[in-house]
């Protein structure tokens, strides 16, 4: 999940009067408020792609199956059952009978056919369409070459077979994706566009209203096949600012803060220690080199300066208040294929500028104006200006700019900046996730800000994502790693640990390695709050 994406880590600007503009006077003993740092960009599932969006999205779709948030297992779902063949290329999904959408209709296979067709159709011009990019007939669909998607067969109302164009280890947990969750034909041709402001799903949830830059409102699902959610309603209210967010936490308004004002993680911790949780999770924070644009196109030792100049130690333990661990490299720690063994770019400001002299600009004289391009919020403004002061001791001229959220994410994927901001969330707990989605070249254009292109890196990538034994997917995936570590692809900065603030009477708490926006709220449960 891409945190380039995340309206978690936005500030949007809207006017704090509309915040608190839902007030009612229903009950609220059985409701959780939760904060939203920003508008969701998508509730629609072939839309949602932000940690924002995802957080609601989870409690109102659902799809053939899930990833259990604690063994990172595939367990069902909307189907009860299923079976892979022996060749790894198709997939038999019995459905549950009984299951209902939210308009009362019982989901049956044709539904997950209709919503497969669907989010591959260019004219929902949906961004995930590679979460099912690996079914058979999916890109020839896409295309427009064929009006049906050949690797999908309805058997009966409740059987529904997929076959892969070729085996891949990620086909099952790509269909937990939130493209891939189940909508209603009839509801979505009803209200086309506006069907973010009709959603029907077949979740534990169900939509109430989106009020926008205000609040999300959703309430349990009377006939939800898992069982009644004991919390009656969710809202997720909209706080662009995290200082207030933070007082209305305090207040009582919240009953959950994702996300601690920069700066006062540390007192925070101390005041509300029986209510702060932290927790490593699956992500990794970092600036990207433009590998097409000049300084940094074909330049090696100038990306390894500055590898080598910025001390990751001490924005972590500084800025970042001891929270998040120094990266060395792409992927995580706790996800498979990780290397404690890379040796990454310790702080080093003698091999930095012997570095710099070699790569043509001694002291930086020669290379002119950097700019580094970030999307507006305090704590990443916090970590570029310590990078622009870091820089400063090479003799390098660091300027800084932010942008709102819409204008950098199209800045970056058309290549206009030379240096910038980049965060990842792993929606799959599998390096191939990384690896492929943010460095091959295929994804120039999309998620490989960095625009990075290597043959040999490319080629491993690709051997990795269909080789079915697991230790040697691994190995692939470390070779490929070890590539674009050496070639400085980014500034590595660090590898994430989530925060959060949960009051005593919010019970069931899971915390997931995904991050804050997989927490399943739909098995938490509400004692003694008031209303």
């Amino acid at each position: 999940m891409n945190l380039r994406r995340s309206g978690k880590f936005l500030v949007a600007a809207v006017l704090i009067s509309a915040v608190f503009g839902c007030n009612d006077e229903a009950d609220r003993s059985n409701t959780l408020a939760y904060r939203f740092m920003s508008d969701p960009p998508s509730l629609d599932p072939a839309h949602s792609t932000d940690t924002t969006s995802g957080t609601a999205t989870a409690l109102i779709f659902d799809g053939l199956v899930e990833l259990d948030p604690v063994t990172l297992q595939m367990v069902p779902a909307v189907a009860e059952s299923w079976e892979i063949s022996d060749d790894k290329l198709v997939y038999t999904f019995h459905l549950r009978k009984g299951v209902k959408f939210h308009n009362g209709r019982e989901v049956k296979a044709d539904d997950f056919r209709y919503t497969f067709e669907r989010t591959l159709s260019p004219e929902t011009a949906s961004e995930r369409t590679w979460v099912l990019e690996y079914v058979k007939g999916a890109d020839e669909f896409r295309s427009g070459s064929a009006k049906t998607i050949e690797g999908v067969e309805v058997l009966d109302d409740y059987t529904l077979k997929l076959t892969a164009k070729e085996p891949y280890p990620l086909f099952l947990q790509y269909l937990y994706m939130d493209a891939a969750n189940v909508v209603p034909r009839e509801v979505t041709e009803k209200w086309g566009d506006d069907f973010v402001d009709h959603l029907v799903g077949c979740g534990p949830y169900r939509f109430v209203r989106w009020k926008r830059y205000a609040v999300v409102e959703l309430e349990a699902f009377d006939d939800y096949y898992g069982g009644r959610p004991k919390m009656d309603r969710i809202e997720f209210k909209v706080i662009p600012y995290t200082d207030i967010a933070l007082l209305k936490y305090e207040e009582g308004e919240l009953d959950m803060l994702p996300e601690i004002p920069s700066g006062r993680v540390t007192d925070t911790r101390k005041r509300l220690p029986e209510e702060f949780k932290s927790w490593p999770i699956l992500g990794t924070y970092y600036l990207a080199f433009n590998n097409e644009k000049e300084p940094f196109k074909g330049n090696l030792k100038l990306r390894q300066a500055l590898n080598y100049a910025v001390d990751k130690e001490a924005i972590c333990r500084v800025i970042m208040e001891g929270v998040p661990t120094p990266a060395k490299g792409v992927l995580p720690p706790g996800i498979p294929g990780y290397n404690p063994n890379l040796k990454g770019y310790p702080y080093n400001l003698d091999l930095a500028r012997k570095l710099l002299a070699e790569a043509g600009y001694p002291n930086g004289r020669g290379l002119g104006k950097i700019e580094l391009w970030y999307n507006t919020d305090v704590g990443h403004g916090r970590i570029c200006i310590e990078v622009q002061n870091q820089l400063k001791r090479l003799g390098i001229d660091v300027r800084l700019k932010n942008f709102d959220w819409g204008s950098y994410l199209e800045a970056c994927k058309s290549g206009e900046p030379i240096f910038m901001r980049g965060a990842w969330l792993a929606d799959v707990p599998d390096p191939e996730n990384f690896l492929h989605v943010l460095l091959h070249s295929e994804k120039i254009g999309t998620d490989n800000y960095s625009r990075y292109s290597n043959k040999q890196f490319d080629e491993l990538v690709e051997k990795a994502r269909s080789e079915p034994d697991p230790q040697k997917r691994i190995a692939l995936y470390q070779e490929a790693e070890e590539i674009a570590v050496a070639e400085a692809t980014w500034l590595f900065i660090y590898h994430y640990r989530d925060v959060l603030l949960c009051k005593p009477h919010v019970k069931g708490l899971v915390l997931p390695v995904q991050g804050d926006f997989r927490i399943p709220l739909e098995r938490m449960w509400l004692e003694g709050k008031g209303g």
